[in-house]
Parts: C-alpha cells; structure tokens; sequence
C-alpha cells in the first residue's frame, strides 16, 4: 500500500510498567501517532540499551479510557486515579503487562490526534481503496 506522507505526532512521557510476576519499574515512553496508520497509536516502553517494546492500538480506547473503562480484546484502558492521577493500559495477553501513563500527557496527545486525524483520514482514504480494490480484483 503507498504511504501517506504525514508527519507523526510524538509526545514522550513516563510510565510505571507492572508485570505479570508485580515486577514492577519507571521507564520512559513515548505516544506515537502516525498519519499513515490513523486510527492506531502506539505506546512505546524505553528500556534499557535501546531496547524497544510497542504496543499498537486504537487511538479511540485511549481518549475513552481517560474518562471510563474500555477494551474486551488484547488492550484494556482506563483511568487510575490514585495520589498521581493516570491512565492505566493494560495488555492481556500473551501475558499480563500494566501501563501507568500521567493523565495530563495522554490528554494532551488525545488532543493533538484529535484536531489531525479528520484531515489524515482523507489522506489516505484513496490509498485504501486502491488496496481494497486490488484485494477485491484478485478474488
């Protein structure tokens, strides 16, 4: 599929990872949102050495979580009030991983999707349908 050349949104910020086994820790994080893939946002864990872990998901479950609990599948989002107000994004499976993100950033990323993602949907729009059209012709 040709790629729609928009410039990604990125806003970095921290996260309190808890794994499966309440291991737990302070990494860096970053929210990606990328023109070419706009109804998906990415959730990046910085480890160390580099290392790189992303979690891909609707932008939609994120802007919903800041105000209630959503997701059934892989992804469930949603607030985590506590003395540092949050949003919670859990990974279900293949194993369980949890994801403290500060609401003022995730809020602040939602925002910033939101006012580009009308304009970045019709971008791309004639780039899908000439895949689903070349999809459907092979049929």
């Amino acid at each position: 599929m040709k790629r729609w050349g928009g410039v990604p949104l990125k806003i970095g910020t921290t996260g309190f990872v808890v794994l499966a086994a309440d291991d737990a820790a302070i990494v860096g994080a970053e929210l990606v949102y990328r023109p070419d893939d706009c109804l998906a946002v990415r959730l990046v864990l910085l480890g160390p050495d580099g290392m790189r872990v992303t979690w891909i998901f609707a932008w939609e479950l994120l802007a919903l979580g800041l105000m209630f609990p959503v997701g059934d599948g892989d992804i469930a989002v949603r607030p985590a009030p506590g003395p540092i107000a949050g949003v919670e994004v859990a990974l279900v499976s293949p194993s369980t991983a949890r994801v403290w993100l500060p609401v003022g950033d995730v809020a602040d990323f939602v925002r910033k999707v939101r006012k580009r993602v009308g304009r970045d949907i019709r971008g791309i729009a004639p780039a899908l349908d000439q895949e689903l059209a070349a999809i459907t012709s092979e049929a």
